[in-house]
């Protein structure tokens, strides 16, 4: 199903990772964060401050692992990562190994544009942080190393969290954020803040968010990868491309893996290898949350 829409019709896609439910708790939340946000969609928000503003609130909630509700590494500390893309500018920042800031997205969004550099990590984004107004709760210690996914203080345990938008200039943008996954390594880089790996945006070729087994992800060659193949697709494979990509992930490289996006005509997809992962949408007059559904066209 194509979307034939104008510049008069923007729309925003999330998700909050592979294996998240669809709990009570993250419906409710979902539902009053999409009816937060529709004004600022409706009333013609940049397609990056839109993305920044819903990946914003998915962390601030703690029920996702990303934000407030990010687990810790296997020496029980919290580190975090996010990274966006503006499709217009082509201006895009990674930002890893972050502690002490549950807003990553606003930080991302904060040192965009600061330098050419494309990827900043750990004690200089912190510090960068501290000296331009940020509140920084910086561990004293490192805690108990057997502290991991199981202890985490995050509410759903799983579920790294990102957007895609469509504004109503028809510019395009996406943002990821993060907090890992289980048991990892201290100082583990997963594909969330990497450029063409966790997310990617180019007016020219469209708009995506992944989510999903980071090394898997990376090594199949990251959501870039997906959006130059449905770039240079026709429609009648596009379902196809789709599906075949994230397949692969889990057969080939024995990740699961998902996705939101925006193809380069302006047709939202969603679409996950694993048993359930919660996706969202928005569009003037239009709410569609749910935790299964794959492929192009039951967006809209």
């Amino acid at each position: 199903m194509n979307f034939q829409g104008g510049a008069g019709a923007p729309f925003l896609l999330f998700h909050c990772g592979t294996g998240s439910r669809l709990t009570p708790a993250a419906k409710d939340f979902l539902a009053g964060m999409m009816a937060e946000i529709e004004p600022y969609l409706l009333e013609g928000e940049g397609a990056l401050e839109l993305a920044v503003r819903c990946v914003d609130r998915l962390e601030d909630s703690g029920l996702f692992n990303a934000g407030k509700g990010a687990i810790s590494q296997s020496d029980g500390v919290v580190r975090r990562d996010a990274g966006g893309m503006d499709g217009k500018s082509l201006d895009a920042l990674g930002i890893s190994q972050v502690r002490g800031i549950p807003s990553m997205a606003r930080l991302v969004a904060s040192l965009m544009g600061q330098s050419a550099h494309v990827h900043l990590s750990g004690a200089m984004v912190e510090r960068w942080a501290g000296r331009h107004g940020w509140t920084l709760d910086l561990p004293e210690e490192e805690r108990d190393p057997t502290l991991c996914w199981e202890k985490s203080p995050g509410l759903a345990g799983e579920g790294t969290v990102g957007c895609v938008v469509r504004d109503r200039q028809r510019d395009l943008a996406a943002v990821t954020s993060t907090g890992g996954i289980g048991r990892m390594w201290p100082g583990r880089v997963g594909d969330s803040p990497i450029v063409g790996g966790g997310f990617y945006a180019d007016n020219e070729r469209g708009a995506i968010s992944m989510t999903g087994v980071g090394e898997s992800i990376l090594k199949a060659g990251g959501g870039g990868s997906l959006i130059a193949l449905l770039a240079g697709a026709s429609d009648e494979n596009r379902d196809r491309i789709l599906s075949e990509f994230l397949d692969r992930i889990r057969t080939r490289f024995k990740g699961e893996a998902g996705c939101v996006g925006i193809d380069r005509v302006g047709r939202p997809f969603a679409s996950h290898s694993s048993r359930h992962m919660v996706h969202g949408f928005l569009r003037q007059g239009r709410h569609h949350v749910s935790d299964q559904g794959s492929g192009y066209g039951d967006l809209f």
